[in-house]
């Protein structure tokens, strides 16, 4: 079962980072740590876990804006092996959150090497392009950059979930408890980071009233996720007649 999980998420890892086909990374949200979650969830029999690891993940990453192709942090690699790796090592989320935001890292330095090294296909892309040669062009536009991908991302990545999961889970089955406490700690700040770069990214005036009243409603009524989820819809329906009007 490890193998099949590890060929199975490190393929879509690959394919989400390479964007094949593109319109699954948006439309289907296939570069984001939930939906690796629930994959996992479902491969291992725990669907519950697998979309609170998700989740909590997804938490770091809800603010992260790729303008240019610039980030600080990759989601796709964070999510689908960070989410993995944590699951296979049967982890508490916010011990996943801290593994998945280093993957993070890392894979936001390697995009940068990705792009350089595809770039290589435009020349010849260019070429097939001169002599009519479309299959050419779409080989250039497809394969050429999979087999960049399958290189940077696929093989790690295999290695890390089949081979680094078990050990993660020796290692933090062996760590001092203030080791594991001070990560978890770090894991549970990061959420709250990502959330402070969406309000930064979506901060207006006229959004100041919800941010109050989801504060509200979840540090004094204690009211969970779905109710004000419920709440916020319904004041956002609202926010949008009222403001549609005054634009017309």
């Amino acid at each position: 079962m490890l193998l099949i999980q590890a060929l199975i998420m490190a393929t879509l890892a690959m394919l989400s980072k390479c964007g094949m086909p593109m319109w699954s990374r948006w439309s289907l949200g296939m570069g984001a740590p939930l939906i690796a979650g629930f994959l996992n969830g479902i491969l291992m029999g725990d669907v519950a876990y697998g979309l609170q690891m998700g989740a909590s993940i997804m938490l770091v990453y809800v603010g992260v804006a790729i303008i240019g192709g610039a980030i600080s942090g990759d989601p796709m690699l964070g999510g689908w092996l960070g989410v993995t790796a944590s699951m296979m090592a049967h982890a508490e989320p916010e011990l996943g959150i801290t593994v998945a935001s280093t993957l993070g890292i890392i894979g936001s330095l390697l995009s940068p090497l990705e792009r350089t090294l595809n770039s290589g296909w435009v020349a010849r892309a260019h070429a097939y392009a001169e002599k009519g040669d479309t299959k050419g062009v779409m080989r250039m536009a497809t394969l050429a950059p999979m087999l960049v991908a399958f290189v940077l991302y696929w093989i790690p990545g295999f290695i890390l979930l089949y081979l680094g999961a078990p050990a993660l889970e020796g290692i933090l089955a062996n760590f001092p408890p203030q080791i594991t406490k001070a990560l978890s700690t770090v894991g549970k700040l990061l959420p709250a980071l990502g959330l402070a770069m969406l309000v930064n990214l979506l901060f207006k005036n006229s959004l100041i009233p919800f941010i109050i009243f989801g504060f509200v409603a979840t540090a004094y009524l204690g009211l969970g996720t779905m109710p004000v989820a419920f709440i916020g819809v319904g004041l956002a329906i609202l926010h949008y007649i009222y403001t549609r009007k005054e634009t017309e």
